[in-house]
């Protein structure tokens, strides 16, 4: 039977954005932060904000993770006194991780008795509960079912990928890279239109008519350079470089060619030790340029 109540543990702005969504499509919410100050949203209702990890655990069959990656999650759920409360749950990792760090962690709460879905959330905290959203889940149906209404709750689209705990974070980082490569392929094609004295609104209008499917990340960053502005609310070049550094990862565990990756990835360090970290991907068009 699907749970009609969660556990939402995490409350940075992608966990509080699911506790909200949960909370207004009407589940039992409790919720809980292991910094006790972002849990103060939550003071006057309607989710219940638990004082201990153990009492939060205690309070849903279905206890939601997220946090800053698998280490903390880790940090936070691996103690005997709340493995001891694990057994018949479903613990929904929503946290950063790898499809390496989904098996281990999927064999790991077989260990104290729970089930085990690791979900990869495509999209930004402002779209948590609209239906543009889509979150991959890699799991076994069963649990899957439990979690249907907390799912649904989240909004947009629930997307089993398959029984393998690992199915959500290989595609999540398949996609990944395709955004950077493409991304790359843009700045990179603005610095030689740049070079070359050719507009780059045209550049734009043309590049976002041959491939519309990519024109809002072609157009966003072109506005940018042109603009010089380079502040970004969707993402910053500091989780930009970490996304970067979690596909590098995955595909050394998968024993394939890193090189790719790599180079993107010493582009953004370089950027970020320039002192560019806090602003958009774009601005890694001044170090393309500049070679």
């Amino acid at each position: 039977m699907a749970s009609d109540s969660v556990t939402v543990v995490g409350l940075g702005l992608m966990g509080s954005a699911l506790a909200r969504a949960a909370v207004a499509a009407g589940l039992g919410v409790t919720v809980w932060n292991r910094s006790a100050s972002k849990a103060r949203a939550f003071a006057d209702g309607p989710a219940r904000v638990a004082s201990t990890i153990e009492e939060a655990v205690d309070a849903s069959d279905v206890v939601v993770v997220c946090v800053r990656d698998h280490d903390a999650t880790n940090e936070a759920l691996r103690t005997s006194t709340v493995e001891e409360r694990l057994a018949g749950k479903v613990i929904v990792q929503l946290s950063t991780g790898t499809p390496t760090e989904a098996r281990e962690a999927a064999t790991w709460a077989a260990s104290v008795g729970a089930e085990y879905l690791d979900g990869s959330i495509m999209g930004f905290p402002q779209d948590i509960g609209t239906d543009g959203l889509v979150i991959l889940y890699g799991g076994e149906q069963a649990s899957f079912e439990r979690c249907k209404l907390v799912a649904a709750a989240f909004g947009g689209t629930a997307m089993r990928i398959g029984s393998t705990p690992g199915s959500a974070a290989a595609l999540d980082n398949a996609l990944l890279s395709i955004y950077f490569g493409f991304l790359f392929g843009v700045l990179s094609g603005a610095a030689i239109c740049d070079a070359e004295g050719i507009p780059l609104d045209a550049f734009k209008d043309v590049g976002s008519s041959m491939m519309p499917i990519f024109g809002g990340i072609l157009d966003r960053s072109v506005d940018m350079i042109v603009s010089d502005a380079y502040e970004s609310e969707h993402s910053t070049l500091h989780t930009s470089w970490g996304a970067m550094s979690q596909i590098a990862a995955v595909v050394r565990d998968a024993g394939l060619d890193d090189r790719f990756v790599e180079c993107m990835r010493s582009y953004a360090a370089e950027a970020i030790d320039a002192g560019h970290g806090a602003l958009g991907n774009a601005v890694l068009f001044k170090h393309l340029r500049r070679r």
